[in-house]
């Protein structure tokens, strides 16, 4: 993306924030299990493997990417699948631990896997989205976010006309993977660019009716260090709206 000419005095700076980032588009089509998908059903090899919540009720399956059917990207393995679960409440799991199941390998006959989603009538009421969506993904740079410590801190008091056009050229919303998340309100206190990586976030999309509360989204992000072992046990989870 060409940097606009009244952001050439910063254009080192926004060169530097550069990364990739795997932009999330949403068809309405059906998915068989080990495909990127929004909703349904995940991929199980057996009921068991369903992950509960902390009252023993099954999670909130929210999406599952298939990390060999997206460009690759740095630090991210380059095959397998990362499922996301939340509680099942109707505050979309926000004070509760998520889970991120990787799957490193995975079989392909279909007839050994779970077809139906066993415990999806027991969350659907409370789901951030009103169809079932497969996953495809367009590769795009992008530039540090807007709610970045490192944006504000860098931009703080420039001028209006220059601010706008920021905003509009940092824009990290949409549903994506990699890059840099799109936080409605302000960056979680632990968040930095330079630690965290964002795994996943889910933005307002007409085809899914993807929206946390109103006008929302929700980002899952993890430590570059974590990612880099393939420990997906401490990931961290945040949604807010308007």
């Amino acid at each position: 993306m060409d940097i606009p000419e009244i952001l050439q005095p910063y254009a080192d700076f926004l060169q530097s924030t550069a990364r990739p980032s795997n932009r999330i588009i949403f068809t309405l089509e059906q998915t068989r299990s080990w495909e990127s998908k929004l909703g349904g059903c995940p991929y199980l090899e057996d009921i068991a493997q369903y992950p509960m919540g902390e009252d023993g009720s099954p999670m909130m399956f929210l999406a599952q990417i298939n990390l060999g059917e997206m460009p690759p990207l740095p630090d991210f393995p380059q095959e397998g699948l990362l499922q996301f679960y939340v509680e099942n409440d109707d505050c979309y799991g926000l004070d509760s631990v998520c889970v991120v199941r990787y799957i490193p390998t995975y079989n392909t006959d279909e007839s050994t896997l779970v077809r139906e989603n066993p415990y999806c009538e027991d969350y659907e009421e409370n789901l951030p989205f009103t169809k079932n969506c497969k996953i495809s993904f367009e590769r795009q740079e992008v530039y540090i976010g807007t709610e970045c410590p490192e944006f504000i801190e860098k931009f703080n008091g420039v001028s209006e006309k220059v601010n706008d056009a920021l905003y509009d050229f940092c824009d990290a919303s949409d549903s994506r993977v990699g890059g840099y998340p799109y936080f409605v309100q302000y960056a979680p206190a632990y968040y930095t660019s330079e630690k965290y990586v964002l795994l996943l976030q889910l933005d307002l999309d007409d085809t899914s009716g993807i929206m946390f509360g109103d006008s929302g989204n929700c980002t899952f992000l993890i430590s570059r260090e974590e990612l880099l072992a393939k420990n997906f046990s401490n990931v961290e989870y945040d949604w807010q709206c308007c």
